[in-house]
């Protein structure tokens, strides 16, 4: 009987993995993107150009990143797939519309209810080559509050769509304390 119960509680672990959760994507994969983005980056050797603010301190620094490390570069990213929760199906307004800065067309999500990722913005080329995601993602609680402005952006090079650059921007605010803010900006080398 315990052998069987043990067998049950593992079980019920392994399907509770993050990775082993699937759903509806009602509005866009952000895992499936993240992942084919990593997995190309890293087989093709990308470089990354990765600028850092804190407050008014400021750093850079040239690497080549492996899988695992563009994987936590684009983790931020990967994070706004929390629209495509079951709770969130449905409530979010979405609307094409012209960008006025260039020849793009925007679909915006807006969210109706309280989201994490209250907007997300998909700018598409020519209707359907997407060159660039920008989203505000929310968080906190008693002891803190974090915001962050999230843009990714991608080039055809090669004959395949790659991330060219991504940024993130935002403040975190903890208790008793001064609020933090920080940037991180990436420009992406691919040796084609």
């Amino acid at each position: 009987m315990k052998f069987f119960l043990g067998m049950i509680s593992a079980v019920l672990m392994i399907s509770c993995n993050r990775e082993n959760l699937k759903y509806d994507k009602p509005y866009f994969d952000f895992d499936s993107l993240v992942n084919a983005q990593v997995h190309q980056m890293a087989s093709a050797k990308a470089s990354l150009i990765k600028k850092t603010t804190l407050n008014a301190n400021q750093d850079s620094t040239v690497i080549t990143p492996d899988t695992a490390q563009w994987k936590r570069e684009l983790d931020a990213f990967q994070q706004l797939d929390v629209i495509n929760k079951p709770l969130f199906k449905g409530n979010y307004l979405a609307q094409d519309q012209d960008d006025d800065h260039s020849n793009l067309l925007v679909r915006a999500y807006t969210a109706k209810i309280k989201s994490p990722v209250p907007e997300v913005k998909f700018f598409y080329q020519d209707g359907r080559k997407l060159r660039r995601i920008e989203s505000l993602f929310n968080e906190g609680n008693v002891l803190y509050s974090t915001s962050r402005k999230l843009t990714l952006e991608f080039k055809e090079q090669a004959g395949a769509i790659v991330i060219s650059r991504y940024r993130v921007q935002g403040f975190q605010k903890m208790i008793f304390s001064d609020s933090a803010k920080f940037s991180i900006e990436g420009i992406l080398r691919y040796p084609w």
